[in-house]
């Protein structure tokens, strides 16, 4: 899909690190202009650096934007918009939380789950929709498998990014109208500047054992998503959430291998069961 997103404009929150990066790495990489914004002016410097030696030619704009203060949003949007006042690719993908036990959450914790995850979201859908009004455009809200299975003593985690999931259906149906399509992506595991902080070996082994493909993923897999739902290839796909992450959401059941090995034998079950984990 090369050379896909010509011409078009992006903004994309949360740009300056992890999967905001990737995202819009890739988006550069296929054409799209594309502004990051993040809090951090000095993490949105640096992250600019490194897009314009990765993508040699491409066009980075950063801006200072807190996703819970709306004129910070509208500024962002503008700023991507540029001088057309066009903007044709927003990536929702600024959000965090704080884990802990339901007993010992506060008030706090919970405000600042929701006015990141939920609040921020909506908040960049909303400006960023009323610039694509004009001419329709593509806006993808990053999630967590989080917002579909539970994670013990992350419940701010998981409600919020389930909220998430259902305002992006919402907007969906809401904006279609204006040929705006609203989607979602869940990634699984992302070694990321933030995982980095929550994660030691024994977590991620943990994971990582969880999941079929037995690997984690990269910032720009989940860049990779967001240029199919930008693209044209993408272009009557709305409402959707789909789960980038090696098939860690993918429910499952009880283990009949030794079953079968009574019933098939041995060597039968070696050739179908696959290498071993380590």
């Amino acid at each position: 899909m090369a050379g896909s997103l010509e011409g078009r404009t992006a903004l994309v929150t949360g740009g300056g690190t992890g999967i905001g990066f990737g995202c819009a790495r890739r988006l550069l990489e296929h054409g799209a202009r594309v502004t990051i914004a993040a809090r951090r002016l000095d993490v949105l410097t640096a992250a600019a650096d490194r897009l314009h030696a990765a993508v040699p030619g491409a066009e980075v704009r950063v801006c200072q934007c807190d996703v819970t203060v709306e004129e910070e949003v509208a500024a962002a949007v503008r700023m991507a918009a540029g001088a057309d006042g066009q903007l044709d690719i927003a990536v929702a993908n600024a959000g965090s939380a704080a884990p802990g036990p339901i007993l010992a959450l506060t008030a706090e914790h919970w405000r600042y789950a929701s006015d990141l995850n939920v609040l921020g979201t909506a908040l960049t859908v909303k400006q960023a929709a009323l610039v694509m009004q004009r001419r329709g455009g593509s806006i993808v809200a990053i999630s967590s498998g989080a917002g579909v299975q539970v994670e013990r003593f992350m419940a701010t985690y998981c409600a919020t990014k389930a909220g998430l999931e259902m305002l992006v259906r919402c907007a969906a149906v809401e904006l279609a109208p204006f040929k705006i399509r609203v989607n979602c992506i869940q990634p699984g595991y992302v070694p990321t500047e933030g995982t980095a902080l929550g994660f030691d070996d024994t977590t991620e082994k943990t994971v990582i054992d969880h999941t079929p493909l037995a690997r984690p993923g990269t910032a720009e897999e989940i860049g990779d998503a967001v240029v199919y739902f930008c693209a044209d290839s993408g272009a009557w796909v709305t409402g959707q959430t789909i789960a980038v992450d090696g098939g860690l959401t993918i429910p499952v059941g009880e283990d009949f291998e030794m079953l079968c090995r009574r019933m098939y034998g041995d060597e039968l079950m070696d050739r179908c069961v696959g290498p071993r984990r380590g």
